[in-house]
């Protein structure tokens, strides 16, 4: 079943990761290897870090089977 987050701020998609890498039983040093992102950058969008480039939350996002959804609001 998928499920749907609606993301409001950095510390609540930083909380995603976080949840989604410790579901799938994947160490930061795992994810660093996937995506090619050094493991304390990792650590750092998991606290929720400013200025984390979109690019980097694609690659965390693909490894972690995560689908970025863009959606109008009515």
């Amino acid at each position: 079943m998928q499920k749907r987050h609606v993301i409001k701020d950095a510390s609540r998609l930083s909380e995603l990761i976080r949840t989604r890498r410790r579901e799938t039983g994947m160490s930061q040093e795992m994810l660093s290897s996937l995506t090619g992102i050094p493991q304390p950058n990792l650590s750092k969008v998991e606290r929720g870090a400013e200025g984390t480039k979109i690019d980097t939350y694609l690659r965390i996002f693909s490894a972690l089977g995560i689908d970025l959804v863009a959606e109008v609001r009515s």
